[in-house]
């Protein structure tokens, strides 16, 4: 195991991950090795396929502002721990079947429909979002596989090809185009698009807007705003409980959607607006 630190610069080959010259010591990291990234170094773009790399742990350190690989190119390389606190730029990056658990801390800003920091990987433990804007397999048929995904602020895209199952949310903004098996929302807004079934929403606060035309089955609204007013997609769930003593709203658009079994098992405050989607 050893400290490996980008530097970029070579005087014939920057931005080439696979060139010595680029790195600190002049040594190009392998297995083990823990690489940091730091502010001020050269971007990331070439020799990108690192696939064969296992690395204990990449860090991409406060202030980076450059581009790791690109759209069309993600950076490949397995890591045990990665970390992101940039301030610009955009990275895409493939960790493959590591079994990790990235933490964004910050990132720089992106274009409309686009996000700063873009992960890909079959095997995410763990997905930390503390800040900035973060996208999981949200180009084409991209694919990648979350075990947890939470949220505490920022914003989060979780594309149509990610196999999710679970997400908590504190604050921010969650864009889910994916299936889940539970989404439990506390803070921020949760808009969900696409087809993505939903198996279990728990709605403590903040809003959530259900434009899939996946069925939520089971959805227990404890508080907050739950809104299916935005959408002229067919929407259906099949049980809808109002569980909690804060207040909620609930927002329906009667031509699209559909609600199977509602249960209101207490005198909460409640409203609902029930409305046509223009």
């Amino acid at each position: 195991m050893a400290t490996r630190i980008w530097s970029g610069d070579d005087a014939t080959t920057p931005y080439d991950w696979s060139v010595t010259g680029n790195w600190q010591g002049g040594t190009v990291p392998v297995s083990t090795d823990d690489v940091y990234i730091p502010a001020g170094s050269a971007k990331i773009t070439a020799g990108l396929n690192q696939s064969s790399v296992s690395l204990n742990s990449l860090t991409i350190q406060e202030g980076y502002d450059r581009d790791i690989g690109s759209a069309t190119g993600y950076l490949q390389i397995g890591t045990g721990s990665l970390v992101i606190d940039s301030a610009g730029g955009q990275q895409f990056i493939d960790v493959g079947s590591s079994a990790v658990s990235p933490e964004i801390r910050g990132t720089g800003t992106a274009g409309i429909g686009a996000r700063a920091v873009n992960l890909l990987g079959s095997a995410i433990a763990t997905l930390s979002v503390n800040a900035g804007s973060v996208g999981v397999a949200i180009a084409g048929d991209a694919t990648s596989t979350i075990a947890t995904a939470r949220v505490l602020s920022g914003d989060l895209l979780l594309g149509k090809g990610v196999t999710l199952t679970t997400l908590y949310q504190r604050g921010g903004s969650v864009d889910q185009r994916c299936a889940s098996t539970t989404s439990e929302l506390q803070g921020g807004t949760l808009e969900t698009a696409g087809s993505g079934t939903v198996t279990t929403a728990n709605i403590y606060g903040g809003t959530f807007i259900s434009n899939s035309s996946g069925t939520v089955t089971t959805l227990n609204a404890y508080g907050g705003s739950i809104d299916f007013n935005q959408s002229s997609v067919s929407r259906a769930v099949v049980s809808l409980n109002i569980l909690a003593n804060d207040p909620v709203t609930l927002m329906v658009d009667e031509e699209y959607m559909t609600i199977t079994n509602y249960n209101e098992p207490f005198t909460v405050p409640f409203s609902a607006n029930y409305s046509r989607a223009v």
